[in-house]
């Protein structure tokens, strides 16, 4: 098995390879003045073998997009026996039409398989399985190490949310009520509607799966606040951050914001006390460990 590092996660595909005490391929990427890529890999390096390959759909969203697509079809003529693509942060899940047009583009070029991280939106009818990993167990067991639970409480920031945090709330074994929060979304902007359950005197946690203007998070913090929350705290699997969203972020109620690493946190992030980056390295190499274990898997 070879893992091969796109050009998107590259600091990620070494802490997987740490991990399992491997070294990753690196395709060599050229760039014209024109702004076309190239892409190349040695076939002696993945011929008959098989494939693994790390590759984000983060910013720039479209470029990496190509990049990722001519970094199947360089791995497709090394010869390799089967291409898997694990996607940290899958752009286009909340254009459930759009997932499936990139996974029969991914199809087309030579993959097999997709393996992503909390997709906004349910992945379904797709040219080839795309399996789906969650960031509940490494926020349960961050929370868990960080926080005194007493008094906290879990806030879902949307029904579409509700799943998501309701599999938090239980691998923390609280008994305190899912707190959830209706909103309603106008001109592109997002408004607290209500809030559902009695947050007087608790610490919030809130968890959802995209931070990408900040907009809706902190306006959401800060009606907990209003409702009479001690604190809040919030957990984001993809930290798209686009925009002004680190200075919203900073000037919030926000006590501290963990993401993930499925997208590189910018410097900038990286040095803000207020935000915390966890790493989903674990949780990629524990899936392809599992993936190696299953003879029938690689057939």
């Amino acid at each position: 098995m070879k893992i091969i590092a796109g050009c998107s996660s590259v600091d990620l595909t070494h802490a997987v390879c740490r991990i399992l005490g491997t070294e990753p391929i690196f395709p060599t990427y050229k760039c014209f003045s024109d702004g076309e890529i190239s892409v190349d890999i040695l076939s002696d390096d993945i011929q008959d073998d098989k494939c693994l390959l790390i590759h984000s759909l983060s910013d720039p969203v479209n470029d990496n997009m190509v990049a990722l697509l001519l970094t199947i079809d360089a791995l497709k003529r090394g010869g390799p026996n089967k291409i898997i693509v694990f996607l940290p942060y899958l752009a286009y899940t909340r254009q459930t039409h759009a997932t499936s047009l990139i996974a029969s583009l991914m199809h087309s070029a030579g993959v097999h398989q997709g393996i992503t991280v909390d997709p906004h939106s349910h992945i379904e009818n797709t040219a080839i399985p795309i399996d789906v990993l969650s960031t509940t167990q490494l926020f349960a067991d961050h929370i868990k190490a960080t926080y005194n639970l007493c008094d906290f409480v879990i806030v879902a920031p949307d029904q579409g949310s509700i799943e998501r945090c309701k599999h938090v709330h239980s691998a923390l074994e609280l008994t305190s009520d899912l707190i959830c929060i209706d909103k309603i979304r106008t001109d592109g902007l997002c408004t607290v509607q209500a809030i559902h359950g009695d947050v007087r005197g608790k610490h919030c946690i809130i968890i959802d799966d995209i931070i990408d203007t900040g907009a809706t998070l902190c306006s959401a913090a800060e009606a907990l606040i209003q409702h009479g929350a001690t604190e809040v705290f919030a957990y984001c699997t993809h930290g798209v951050l686009s925009g002004d969203a680190l200075v919203l972020v900073q000037q919030s109620v926000i006590k501290k914001l963990v993401i993930t690493d499925t997208i590189e946190p910018q410097v900038k992030c990286v040095n803000m006390p207020k935000i915390k980056v966890i790493s989903v390295a674990g949780l990629l190499a524990e899936h392809m460990n599992l993936l190696l274990m299953n003879k029938n898997y690689f057939s």
